[in-house]
């Protein structure tokens, strides 16, 4: 018995070893592992351009050209020498389409040594009439079945994916992009951001909280759009700009000042002309974020429109929102034990805009010393 359980045991460590030895000469004699490349990319247009970042190890092995010293040092000289087999390494590996054609592609023939890293200044140009529609990567996959590569693209459209050997490519635009398309686009991105924007949402709620009818709430909420607008609009045209470190606090600032106003007067009859001037500084706020979501070149009046647009439905849906929410809290015990509708109102109004006041102080705190 015992003899049989140690002849099963040195059979059984046999296996084990001839199987690990396997494993690493296999690795070795066939396979290498590369590391994670990426792509940083600008849509504009007709044209994709960026910068383009390999492992100079993995574009040695892959080109069969020695890129590195002896003290595995990336030596520019031999880089400068494998730029013929390098470029067309790229090129094959990394396509952008056109439609059914590919868009001609460009290297600068002088990298930039980053570290192990070798960051390649590449483009890809469609016909003017064409878009770009995808962009294929397979780089490295035929020495590591396993490599990945990171694409962040910017520009026309913004957006970050991972790619490997089973998701080789990302789609950019195909025979349905249309101008429809853009408007749902930037109207939901609009509806998305007022939803998100909670410093905006609170500006409004001290806005329209004293409001007790439609008209004077859809007087000061359009007031504000108007006013947004116009600056976002010049601010994405570049013809009037003001940095983020100057907006952002006095945004707060407006918040805070229209819930310590809450507390001394009693309608917002005339408040549209608050907005509107406020509005103004919110409006660059709205321009960063509309950076953000990537503008096209082709189409853009039609994206900040829409993008307007989204916004206007958004504020919409909140002053609907809240006058329900209102309408239910006014007929609770605590705020039903005024004397009047009237009082019981502007109890729940203060409440809301000292609420609101707090929020806006530490967001200013937040965004000067922070």
């Amino acid at each position: 018995m015992f003899t049989w359980f140690k002849g099963s045991l040195q059979r059984n460590l046999t296996c084990f070893v001839a199987a690990a030895l396997m494993l690493v000469c296999g690795s070795s004699a066939f396979g290498h592992q590369t590391k994670l490349s990426s792509s940083r990319l600008i849509l504009d247009g007709h044209t994709v351009i960026g910068e383009l970042e390999l492992n100079a190890l993995d574009v040695q092995v892959a080109t069969d050209r020695v890129l590195l010293r002896e003290d595995e040092a990336i030596d520019a000289n031999l880089v400068n020498d494998a730029m013929g087999e390098i470029e067309s390494y790229i090129g094959s590996k990394n396509r952008v389409s056109c439609g059914s054609d590919y868009a001609q592609f460009g290297i600068d023939p002088n990298p930039r040594i980053d570290g192990d890293h070798l960051i390649f200044y590449v483009s890809w140009r469609c016909a003017v009439d064409q878009i770009p529609s995808r962009y294929d990567v397979q780089l490295f996959q035929e020495i590591d079945p396993q490599s990945r590569h990171m694409v962040s693209f910017s520009g026309d459209q913004s957006f970050v994916g991972l790619l490997d050997s089973v998701t080789q490519s990302i789609q950019l635009a195909d025979e349905r992009y249309s101008i429809w398309d853009l408007v749902v686009k930037f109207v939901v991105s609009g509806i998305e951001h007022i939803a998100i924007g909670f410093d905006h949402i609170a500006f409004l709620l001290a806005v329209i909280v004293l409001g007790r009818s439609f008209w004077p709430l859809f007087k000061v909420v359009t007031a504000f759009t108007i006013a947004h607008s116009i600056t976002l609009t010049l601010s994405v045209l570049d013809i009037v700009s003001m940095p983020g470190n100057i907006v952002e606090p006095i945004i707060a600032l407006s918040i805070v000042y229209v819930a310590i106003e809450n507390f001394f007067v009693k309608d917002i009859a005339r408040r549209y002309w608050v907005t509107f001037l406020f509005g103004l500084i919110h409006g660059f706020g709205f321009a960063s974020v509309l950076r953000d979501y990537g503008l096209p070149e082709a189409g853009l009046i039609w994206a900040l429109g829409s993008f307007n647009l989204g916004v206007e439905i958004g504020q919409l849906i909140i002053v609907f929102v809240c006058v329900v929410m209102w309408k239910l809290l006014l007929h609770t015990r605590y705020f039903g034990d005024a004397n009047s509708g009237f009082e019981r109102q502007r109890t729940l109004s203060l409440t809301i805009s000292a609420a609101v006041l707090l929020l806006g102080a530490g967001w200013f705190i937040e965004r000067v010393f922070l």
